[in-house]
């Protein structure tokens, strides 16, 4: 083997290590949770995002069962395939194995970038679609044989299937090859067989959708499209997210990568530009309807830290490759305390102000709700309850080993309303109630009796970091006017 393989080999070998060394030492956050439950509740699609990600899930979950490494090895598994991606293109761009190398390693000390190369989202899927993508392109443009127009379609079909924003790739797709003035690809019967086999591919997505009143399209709308009452103040929030989420300095060295290539003609650099502007500019402006989450443009920054490396170490000014030394060093070891803190948990924090709260004491409280359940019987049906689908998905999730039902009781219409096909009316429902997430039982809701059946504090390194009350709401019967 090659040394240049060896060494980008080597360099993902280490970083996913990592990531496997540190998956199972802390629990599933909301997304991971909700994600990993599309694989037992198997369907077509979903009403939050299309099926992929829990088709994904599926071999691993009915293969092995579940638990917090199982659920988070197909990321890492993607991110270490989405790394050698980059390295081939920054291999094609540079033609230098130091460069392609520090590329690849400047992306794998982004914070938001390892969380997808960690948490199994449908952005983690994208991040490596998309350099599949710019790599179809590309050929296409000089091989217009029908398996490189069938590619085409299969990429941008699985695309379809991973989110929604996918469609945003399509746009500057066509613009890439109306700059070339490769009408005849454009135009190519084969490029009709192309839109085909997408279409056929995403398929699911919209038979699920007629079956359910097309409830994803105005979920989606309306997420995306909110209220433009924010506007500018929460575009700039949205970028402050990303500025801190990707790394301060990284960020920067992705934006000026991007301003950088901008006018390139070179095919990967002009196809890198067309997908990672089009994904910033929307993102950007739809932050005015709605904060922007840091990961949704990820794949801005998954093309731009490995190009904007490549740009400062090319430069001939000395201080600006010191600036990529400096940024990549100091993200690394930053990346590194943050582990070895997700892993150990060795920092104390002050009561119920700890990071971890929403990653820990949930298989406890699952347990404790499960002890709960079997002590207390009754000719009623009995389930347990919790008033927040972000509760809802790490609820289900642990509750998965002792089967209980489990009903999320909130007036937002999610996909809990899909799963729950049975309504609570005439349960004993044992409502699990945090630190902060707690309704007021007897106050809000009409049962024949209300009971305090346990509590369970949480603490980590001497310090509270949760604590949950179970509050019997026996033979439930609705919502208090």
């Amino acid at each position: 083997m090659p040394k240049a393989e060896k060494s980008i080999l080597f360099l993902i070998l280490f970083f996913s290590l990592i990531r496997l060394i540190v998956a199972p030492c802390f629990g599933l956050g909301v997304d991971e949770a909700h994600y990993v439950l599309y694989a037992k509740y198997l369907d077509w699609s979903y009403l939050d995002h299309p099926p992929l990600v829990g088709w994904l899930h599926a071999p691993f979950y009915y293969s092995f069962g579940t638990n917090e490494f199982l659920a988070r090895l197909p990321a890492v598994l993607l991110f270490a395939a989405t790394s050698w991606c980059c390295y081939t293109m920054m291999m094609r761009i540079t033609k230098s194995v130091r460069w392609s190398l520090w590329s690849v390693f400047a992306l794998n000390c982004s914070f938001m970038l390892n969380a997808l190369g960690l948490m199994l989202l449908p952005d983690s899927i994208l991040l490596l679609l998309v350099f599949l993508l710019i790599f179809t392109a590309e050929r296409l443009a000089h091989d217009q044989r029908p398996r490189n127009f069938i590619f085409l379609g299969i990429l941008l079909g699985l695309m379809g299937l991973a989110k929604y924003t996918a469609i945003l790739f399509v746009p500057p797709l066509i613009v890439f090859f109306l700059l070339k003035k490769r009408y005849d690809i454009l135009f190519s019967p084969y490029m009709f067989l192309a839109a085909a086999v997408a279409l056929a591919l995403v398929s699911p997505v919209f038979y699920w959708n007629a079956m359910h009143d097309f409830i994803s399209f105005k979920y989606q709308g309306g997420h995306v499209f909110g209220s433009l009452a924010t506007g500018f103040k929460s575009i700039l929030e949205s970028l402050a997210a990303q500025f801190g989420a990707y790394s301060p300095f990284l960020f920067i060295v992705a934006v000026y990568g991007f301003f950088k290539v901008v006018r390139e003609s070179n095919d990967y650099l002009r196809l890198s530009v067309l997908f990672g502007g089009t994904i910033l500019a929307f993102f950007l402006i739809t932050s005015a309807y709605e904060r922007t989450l840091p990961h949704w443009p990820s794949a801005f920054y998954a093309l731009f830290i490995p190009i904007g490396t490549w740009c400062l170490l090319a430069s001939h000014k000395k201080w600006q490759k010191n600036f990529l030394y400096v940024a990549a060093g100091i993200s690394f070891f930053a990346l590194l305390l943050a582990y070895t803190e997700l892993a150990g948990k060795f920092i104390p924090f002050p009561d119920y102000k700890s990071p971890f709260r929403d990653i820990y004491g949930y298989p406890g409280m699952a347990a404790k709700a499960d002890e709960l359940l079997k002590q207390n019987p009754s000719s009623r049906p009995r389930a347990i309850a919790v008033t927040n689908w972000t509760m809802g998905s790490r609820v289900m999730y642990y509750n998965l080993p002792y089967g209980h039902e489990v009903f999320v009781m909130d007036a937002r219409q999610d996909q809990f309303d899909v799963w729950q096909t049975k309504s609570p009316r005439g349960y004993d429902l044992l409502f699990l109630n945090t630190e902060f997430e707690q309704i007021d039982v007897a106050g809000a809701l009409k049962c024949d009796q209300v009971d305090l059946a346990g509590r369970l504090d949480l603490a980590l390194n001497g310090s509270k970091v949760n604590r949950a009350a179970f509050v019997w709401c026996r033979n439930y019967q609705g919502v208090k006017p």
